[in-house]
């Protein structure tokens, strides 16, 4: 072959890498070679990695920013390695030097941007906008316009295009057919764009300044009624589909045109009206809206926006000097953050005449957020600002835009802000309304910009149902009432999630077979969705965004937080799951509230919505039971233990807790100052602590389960109703026994016997404490074995068979002083006592009880010792010695009451008003049992009708003394 001559070398060699290349994506996609060869390129994700390097020709793109490209939201393992392949293949179709790799990691494709029609359309829109005659800008417009060939990216399939490129390069080619229309119609062809814009009015007939243009081609070729007629219809189309009337411009246009003016003005297209269109039907949220009218300054009576009046000199002397009204509006993902925005404005857009502004600004998406720098000059373009006279820096940009502005009433709307550092610089300098959307709070925009915040939260019920019966029909909640009220409460108050199960309704026979797919809350989040990773039918995507704009700490948290399983998170227990300081965790935990990712309802207490803790389990789930997750689990549960140790610890600080080893906190747990500071730490805990428990029960964790609910008993007993407690020593001991952990099942067994025999069911209380006995009988645990034999004592006290009570209470009096345990003499001393008086024998039981009585004041058992001073009362009384009762029962209560032992407190006033009707003084017994009932209600006590029959007999008692004068 011979060699090339020396030029073509030459020519080759000073050749750009990508200028053999030209690429088409203003239409069908399409890829030539030199010499017009087609070159094709696969499609799938080959093809969108491709498309995303060619947006941002000649600047490098991270793989983050490809790889939210390539996978809006379920992304593989292996990110770089996967989007390395698909560079890899690019490079072999269209050369390793058209595709670089770049130093920060990432790839730059190195095409001159005049090779890209996208690329080129916009440099010669800049340039129209320059062109000092009206003939160059048309021809410049025409140009730019012959590049499109059709919907752009055709051939292309991808979420991310159809989400963030197509909507704003479609709505670039509108700006420009319209000012070319508006061009052919000031060269006096009017007559060439009444077909063409009928054409576009028949695509977005909703877009009012189509139908301006239609009005004015119409009236200027001498067709009046037409011009007429089209107003009609363009007010018909916005009350229909938008529920609006028409526009200040285009009641000026008919008012001209009835009036049959000789030329109707062109309307001026550097008052952009870039307002997305309303929602029709718009409900709920009225609270909202009345507090966002409120924000508004007070008009002048002379400056009405209905007289006509086009221009910023309209009212802008009224309004002189009056500062910008900045309105942020945040809340969580689905919230109706943007609905709420877009329908305010165009609410109030009939006071801002100059200028509607619309800008996504991309702070919770696929891609990276739209700069400041960005922003201010995709807001000047709008302004009809050319392209060569926007400046560089984002200040001069900025100071440019608040230039252009002056002087105008002007209502912009910037939505989806990542932060206030990223609104700052686009704001106007007075006379006009910025609305701010965000899921993050914006507090700097509050506190240094003065932006009045909105914040929303999940609708209450009625306006759920309302918007749910706009989208579905009334007629069809009314005939399944209880579905309706079902999916509005799947739902969550959340306006995304009942949108998606609107349309999920539409294709359902019946709104209960949308519940029944919604039910399985693992499934949940599938069905809220179409799975197309749009955050505006995907309730999955929008949580996702606000995920990634997540600081690495805060999201890891998040994350961490789907392993809870409850929805109410204390901080504590927060960084021991993180295996963070807690220091730490609040900073996370502040930063999730801030974007709406948790709720802050409590001082360092922290809620997640349903829906949203749905996420947050998905994304743990799918993170799967990996060493990290599992450590997390294990410490979570650690800490609630030795949490729920030491605050019984507190309560009852002699106890013996033998039950605890061999597991040892893995963080220093909370300490309790004192009693009423453990008791209030348990009823706040009390949901989580629940969970925990049920769930260590059912995941693969018994020793936890059963060892934090025994860690409980004595707040169960003193504040939680029988019932309650039963099932919940029960789902401890199952998990136990399941697991073959007699240790665990003799302690709920033990447990739950004496929950038993509180209600006086000695059969079960029997049956427990039997099974008790011999599960540590097997152990070799001797203080165990005494504990049961002391409380199965009781049992056959109470049950009529006081000898072997007697026997059974020495049995364990005598196991307990072979060891040396002094509280568990004093409590067999005690149960001894019992067994004694049910033999009918109340002065050994008297001298049981004193003997019991020194050992607890000497060990400092403040709440055994009242147990035992409630029995000594009981043998007084059996003794005739009811002045001696009435003392030890009053110091039981005294001590119960201080202690917040409600339910005993209770049962000691029984015994108290029985000793004082054995006195004869009914009236004072019925006082005690009064009060008494006042508990025992609120805990479902079994024996409350034992006691309003005493009341009852003590009140008929107390009237027969009093008819017979005798002394009650």
């Amino acid at each position: 072959m011979s060699a090339r001559p020396d030029a073509d070398l030459r020519r080759a060699a000073e050749r750009e890498p990508g200028e053999e290349f030209r690429f088409r994506v203003l239409g069908p996609w399409e890829v030539t070679h030199r010499h017009r060869e087609a070159v094709v390129v696969p499609s799938g994700q080959q093809r969108t990695l491709l498309v995303s390097l060619l947006l941002s020709a000649g600047r490098p793109v991270t793989i983050d920013a490809l790889a939210d490209r390539l996978w809006p939201f379920h992304a593989p393992e292996r990110v770089r390695g996967t989007v390395q392949t698909y560079a890899a293949r690019l490079r072999r179709l269209l050369g390793r030097e058209l595709i670089e790799s770049t130093s920060g990691g990432g790839y730059r494709i190195a095409v001159p941007a005049r090779n890209v029609d996208m690329h080129r359309f916009r440099e010669l829109v800049d340039q129209s906008r320059t062109a000092t005659a009206a003939a160059d800008e048309l021809s410049l417009l025409q140009a730019a316009l012959g590049l499109w060939r059709g919907r752009p990216f055709t051939g292309v399939e991808s979420a991310w295009l159809e989400r963030e490129v197509v909507p704003g390069l479609t709505e670039e080619w509108l700006a420009a057919t319209e000012r070319r229309i508006d061009l052919e119609l000031e060269l006096g062809r009017p007559g060439k764009v009444i077909a063409e814009l009928r054409g576009l009015i028949n695509q977005d007939p909703t877009r009012e300044s189509l139908w301006c243009r239609l009005i004015v081609a119409l009236h200027r070729a001498g067709r009046r009624a037409e011009a007429l007629g089209a107003y009609q219809q363009a007010r018909a189309t916005l009350s229909e589909e938008l529920g609006i009337d028409p526009s200040v411009e285009l009641q000026r246009l008919q008012r001209v045109v009835l009036q049959d003016a000789p030329a109707v003005p062109v309307p001026e297209s550097r008052n952009p009206r870039q307002l997305p269109h309303d929602i029709a039907h718009f409900r709920g949220r009225a609270a909202e809206l009345a507090a966002l009218d409120a924000l508004l300054p007070a008009d002048d009576p002379t400056d009405d926006p209905a007289d006509g009046a086009a221009g910023g000199t309209a009212g802008g002397t009224a309004a002189e000097g009056r500062p910008t009204t900045i309105v942020a509006i945040d809340g969580a993902p689905g919230m109706g953050k943007t609905t709420l925005a877009v329908h305010w404005a165009h609410r109030v857009s009939g006071r801002y005449p100059d200028a509607h502004l619309y800008l996504n600004l991309n702070g919770y998406g696929s891609g990276e957020p739209l700069t400041p720098a960005a922003a201010a000059a995709t807001l000047l373009r709008g302004l009809s600002v050319a392209g060569d006279l926007i400046p560089e820096s984002v200040d001069e940009r900025a100071a440019l835009l608040r230039t252009t502005l002056a002087g105008r009433r002007v209502l912009l709307l910037l939505d989806n802000a990542r932060d206030a550092d990223q609104v700052r610089a686009l704001l106007p300098g007075a006379d006009g309304l910025a609305i701010v959307t965000s899921r993050s709070q914006l507090r700097g925009l509050s506190i240094r910009d003065g932006a009045h915040r909105v914040t929303l939260h999940r609708l209450p019920v009625d306006e759920s149902v309302s918007l749910l019966s706009v989208a579905v029909s009334a007629e069809r909640l009314a005939a399944e009432p209880d579905a309706a009220a079902r999916l509005v409460e799947l739902c969550d108050g959340l306006p995304l999630a009942l949108a998606i199960v609107a349309e999920r309704a539409h294709r359902a026979g019946t709104l209960a077979e949308v519940v029944h797919a919604l039910r399985d809350g693992k499934a949940r989040l599938d069905n809220l969705g179409a799975g197309d990773g749009d955050p505006h039918t995907d309730l999955r995507a929008a949580l996702s965004w606000s995920h990634r704009a997540l600081d690495p700490d805060a999201a890891a948290m998040f994350d961490r937080l789907g392993l809870h399983p409850a929805n109410d998170i204390g901080l504590e227990s927060a960084a021991a799951l993180a295996n963070v300081p807690v220091w730490q965790a609040k900073r996370s935990l502040d930063r999730l509230a801030a974007a709406h990712m948790v709720a802050q309802r409590h001082p360092d207490r922290y809620e997640l919505h349903d829906l949203i803790r749905l996420y947050a389990v998905d994304r743990a789930q799918r993170a799967g039971a990996g060493p990290a997750n599992e450590a997390a689990v294990r410490r979570l549960l650690d800490w609630y233990l030795h949490a729920a140790v030491s605050a019984d610890v507190a309560l009852m600080p002699s106890r013996r807790r033998k039950f605890v080893a061999p597991y040892t906190p893995s963080a220093a747990p909370p300490v309790f100052a004192d009693q009423n500071r453990a008791m209030a730490w348990f009823e706040q805990e009390y949901d989580g602590l629940r969970s925990v428990v049920d769930w260590a029960a059912t995941h693969g964790s018994p020793g936890h389960a059963w060892r934090t609910a025994i860690a409980m008993t004595t707040f169960l007993d003193r504040r939680i109703s029988w019932r309650e407690g039963v099932e919940f020593l029960r789902s401890a001991g199952r998990a136990a026994r399941l697991a073959g952990d007699r240790a665990g099942e003799g302690y709920t067994l033990n447990s739950l016997g004496c929950t038993y025999w509180d209600q006086r069911d000695w059969d079960r209380a029997r049956d427990c404490f039997s099974q008790a006995l011999a599960c540590f009988r097997d152990l070799g645990d001797q203080l165990s074995e005494a504990m049961v034999l002391g409380n199965l004592g009781l049992v056959e006290a109470s049950a009529g068979d006081p000898v072997r009570a007697q026997r059974l209470c020495h049995d364990a009096l005598y196991l307990c002083e072979q060891a040396g345990y002094r509280r568990g003499v004093a409590q067999n001393l005690d149960n001894l006592g019992m067994a004694h008086l049910a033999a009918d024998e109340p002065v050994n039981a008297i001298d049981c009880h004193r003997r019991a009585a020194e050992l607890f004041q000497d060990l400092g058992d403040a709440e055994l010792g009242a147990w035992n001073e409630q029995n000594l009362g009981r043998a007084y009384a059996a003794a005739g010695r009811h002045a001696s009762s009435v003392r030890s029962l009053r110091l039981a209560v005294g001590t119960m009451r201080r202690l917040g032992h409600r339910r005993q407190e209770a049962n000691m006033f029984v015994d108290l008003g029985n000793t004082l009707l054995a006195a004869g003084h009914p009236g004072l017994a019925r006082d005690c049992w009064q009060t008494a009932l006042v508990t025992m209600r609120q805990l479902a006590d079994p024996r409350i009708a034992d006691v309003e029959a005493a009341i009852t007999e003590a009140t008929i008692t107390e009237a027969a003394s009093t008819a017979t004068g005798a002394p009650p």
